[in-house]
């Protein structure tokens, strides 16, 4: 048996971190608590409650068996698949994880390490492992409090308040944006288009920053590339490569918030008889669960996971540690559980220790338990939470494929339409408002610029291609009033129709001194409800849109 390949130690990348985070210390008292765990000693250091205080002794959680974990979670959602019990009880200082592989109560609910509990921890990086693969020696992981906590540190982290710009697609989540915007950051849009982030805009952006106009060169890319929010794109493997190219030749660090990840979908079939044919093939692929988790491969389930729509993250492809990836459970799990970690190289880890010891100190201690003991080899173990999330990522992906089947049922193709999604939750319509009789188009005067339409001051970016907008190729500047429009029929449909859909306004980037009025003609929709939900509210927006056009 030939010996493991030695993995490169990442890059010294200190110089990315901001000047302030570089100057914080370590917490004296969070370095005292591995001694502070020690039982050997005798201790008058510590400052933490008496466990026989805290008034719980015993919660009880109930999960899905790992043997019903087959891929169809629909014995789950009705009520009738096999259960079984998480048994969390305090048993006493001393031992932290119990006969029934949870940790003790009296652990929970006291004070922790800032990087969660190790059984947990551990779970993580073996996850990681399995769906990502070590490319580094020293690859290390952070628990977070969920996704946004996990943005919002890893901005903490590279930005430089008031100097640094960061870079992410044209469209993007305005929550995370805004994080960056509040840790001093300015945000600078790159072209997105059906299949995702454009490499070759991406470097034109790098090579031909202005420095002494626009400010410090970019050394950040923030990007949603699988699933993308709000557009729903899944970026070819070949992206990803001359993605993670372009930042090695500019010093970029690529921070990959990653949440739909897991919901990676194959092609969109339209024949509801093959689809149902495919995804008994796709069920068939993955190993039957055994009766106990010991008994499970992992790395063969891994494998049926990872091949079904066969996205590679860049964390897979980073040689250099300047992937900062930020994982959640909110997905696949539960919002509420308010669980994340983030993947980086050790010196990422050890400074975004030092931002959580100043801040939410130790994530939940609940939440991890919960999520350490359904990851644990007396329960799901880690084969079991993947065979959890392929069969969300099955549900997930029907309910896309009944959402198409109603927009095409209800919806005009002529007046609104969208390219099936590859991950996520969302669909990207495009309205065509060019077709609507009060539609204008105006030439800019020479020069160009913002200009002001009502409310809003928007820009002109050619530029910017989204599912199902064809490249412009004109070479007039031109302002349009699709945003008056958009914001028309918005309304129409809210309060005539009752159907609340989100606009391409909260979500798109804007670029200084161009004006992008023509890309504001999108909506996203979720199909993340039920099928009666996505019904209606479908056959109401098609309504909708067909009074609107007709009204003029």
């Amino acid at each position: 048996m030939s010996p493991a390949p030695t993995l490169p130690e990442s890059l010294d990348l200190s110089h990315h971190v901001n000047k302030r985070i570089r100057t914080v210390q370590p917490s004296a008292m969070k370095a005292m608590g591995a001694l502070l765990q020690n039982k050997n000693l005798l201790s008058l250091g510590g400052g933490t409650p008496h466990p026989s205080l805290f008034p719980m002794s015993h919660t009880t959680f109930t999960l899905p068996t790992l043997q019903s974990l087959d891929g169809d979670v629909d014995d789950w959602k009705e009520g009738t698949a096999p259960t079984e019990e998480i048994h969390l009880k305090k048993t006493g200082p001393g031992t932290e994880l119990d006969e029934g592989g949870v940790l003790d109560l009296s652990v929970i609910l006291q004070y922790g390490l800032s990087n969660g509990y190790r059984e947990l921890v551990d779970k993580l990086e073996e996850i990681n492992l399995l769906l990502h693969g070590k490319t580094i020696s020293d690859a290390s992981v952070y628990v977070t409090l969920g996704n946004t906590d996990g943005v919002s540190k890893v901005f903490q982290l590279l930005v430089e308040p008031d100097v640094d710009t960061v870079l992410t697609e044209g469209y993007s989540f305005s929550s995370s944006l805004n994080s960056a915007r509040a840790k001093g950051a300015k945000v600078y849009p790159v072209r997105i288009d059906e299949h995702g982030l454009d490499p070759v805009d991406f470097e034109h952006v790098l090579s031909s920053w202005d420095e002494t106009t626009q400010g410090r060169k970019p050394h950040i890319l923030y990007t949603i590339p699988c699933g993308q929010n709000p557009t729903g794109t899944i970026q070819p493997q070949e992206r990803y490569d001359a993605i993670y190219a372009v930042a090695q030749k500019h010093d970029v660090i690529i921070v990959e918030d990653d949440p739909y990840f897991p919901l990676q979908f194959t092609s969109y079939e339209p024949d509801i008889t093959k689809r149902a044919e495919q995804l008994k093939e796709a069920r068939a692929k993955m190993p039957p669960p055994p009766s106990k988790a010991e008994q499970d491969d992992p790395a063969a389930i891994a494998k049926v996971f990872n091949e079904y729509a066969a996205v590679k993250s860049y964390l897979s492809r980073d040689v250099d540690g300047r992937v900062i990836r930020i994982d959640t459970f909110s997905k696949v799990f539960g919002p509420g559980v308010r669980l994340g970690w983030v993947s980086a190289n050790s010196l990422f880890v050890e400074r975004l220790l030092r931002i959580g010891e100043t801040s939410t100190q130790i994530p939940n201690g609940f939440s991890q338990a919960v999520l350490a003991s359904y990851l644990s080899d007396k329960h799901w173990g880690i084969g079991g939470f993947i065979r959890w999330m392929w069969g969300v990522r099955l549900e997930y992906q029907a309910k896309r494929d009944f959402f198409l089947d109603k927009f095409r049922e209800f919806v005009p193709s002529d007046l609104v339409s969208t390219t099936p999604c590859g991950a996520g939750m969302f669909q990207w319509l495009k309205v065509e408002v060019t077709k609507h009789p009060r539609f204008r188009r105006t030439p800019l005067p020479i020069g160009g610029g913002p200009v002001d339409l009502g409310s809003d001051t928007v820009e002109n970016d050619t530029t910017v291609t989204p599912p199902g907008l064809e490249t412009k190729t004109e070479s007039t500047e031109y302002t349009t009033n699709t945003s008056e429009l958009v914001d028309e029929l918005w309304s129409f449909l809210l309060e005539q129709h009752t159907v609340l859909v989100l606009p391409a306004k909260a979500f798109l980037v804007s670029k200084p001194g161009v004006d992008r009025s023509a890309d504001l003609n999108f909506f996203r929709a979720t199909f993340a409800g039920d099928h009666e939900g996505i019904d209606k509210a479908l056959a109401a927006f098609g309504k909708g849109i067909k009074a609107w056009f007709a009204r003029g």
